[in-house]
């Protein structure tokens, strides 16, 4: 086929356990044609309500660990009612499970905070236990993605878990591309992207008002000048449309070297009725 290419300018912790967002990795290679049904908050990042939520928890809240995995701990804030919900949750990070704890401490790194959560049971909760703790701080009405620390003492022993919210939302990096009758935009999941981390790159195809599902599409790292590769070629998944996001192709993550600070996400596309075609695209690091 041929290949074209095209450049787009563009809290201290009781007990330091472990640090999770979700305990998953969602990068893991699968075939291109491969479908997904990966739901996510919004196109924006941003809830209906006041509400803001970015992890994987069953309250589309940020997960944590406690004990290695005995417990883990779901953090979610109402930034309009300037409220921290912190459920309880079992090994499955599904269930919720009851505990005996006068109150979790959540520590805020950015902006600095402590605060009190008290337990408020949900329906059926009993005998002193909760599974759900709540408080309020003003600090809470800041709008932006939290990270810090949840610690307890459950029947005498001390839990700590650290806990990092990440925005999940779609970003596309200039204007649609145009190809073969096909409109093609480029981007990646989260606002912000930091060195060592990961890049989840996103790819929407579409030809008129309906998407397209069956092309190939990969994606890599390079450098700024396009010479050198940073991080090897891997297939992307197709997720098709839900009330939040379009459909796109995505889950090719991509880890950002440490030093970088700015790189270049290649994306080669190969349509199934369509000569194959590559776009770099540079995108800021943090």
């Amino acid at each position: 086929m041929k290949s074209s290419l095209f450049t787009l300018s563009s809290v201290a912790a009781l007990l330091s356990i472990s640090f999770m967002a979700g305990c998953g990795d969602k990068s893991e290679e699968k075939p291109a044609a491969q479908q997904s049904n990966r739901s996510s908050t919004s196109e924006s990042g941003q809830e209906k309500s006041g509400g803001h939520s970015h992890g994987a928890g069953p309250h589309g809240g940020t997960l944590a660990d406690w004990g290695g995995g005995a417990y883990h701990v779901e953090f979610t804030v109402d930034h309009d009612k300037k409220e921290a919900t912190v459920y309880v949750l079992g090994s499955d990070e599904k269930t919720s499970e009851p505990i005996i704890a006068e109150s979790v401490l959540l520590t805020i790194k950015n902006p600095q905070m402590q605060i009190e959560l008290l337990p408020m049971p949900l329906d059926g909760e009993s005998g002193g236990k909760s599974s759900r703790f709540v408080g309020t701080h003003d600090g809470l009405a800041t709008v932006m993605e939290y990270e810090g620390t949840l610690s307890a003492e459950v029947d005498g022993t001390p839990y700590a878990g650290n806990f990092m919210e990440e925005d999940d939302s779609l970003v596309w990096e200039g204007e649609p591309k145009q190809h073969a009758g096909l409109t093609i935009k480029l981007g990646h999941h989260s606002k912000k992207l930091h060195a060592g981390k990961e890049v989840e790159p996103a790819v929407s195809i579409t030809r008129g008002s309906e998407a397209v599902s069956n092309a190939k599409v990969f994606n890599s790292l390079f450098s700024v000048d396009g010479k050198t590769e940073l991080a090897k070629e891997v297939p992307t998944i197709y997720e098709p449309e839900t009330p939040a996001e379009p459909a796109h192709y995505a889950q090719g993550g991509l880890t950002i070297p440490q030093s970088a600070k700015q790189v270049v996400i290649r994306f080669r596309i190969d349509p199934s009725d369509a000569d194959e075609v590559t776009y770099d695209v540079p995108v800021s690091v943090e």
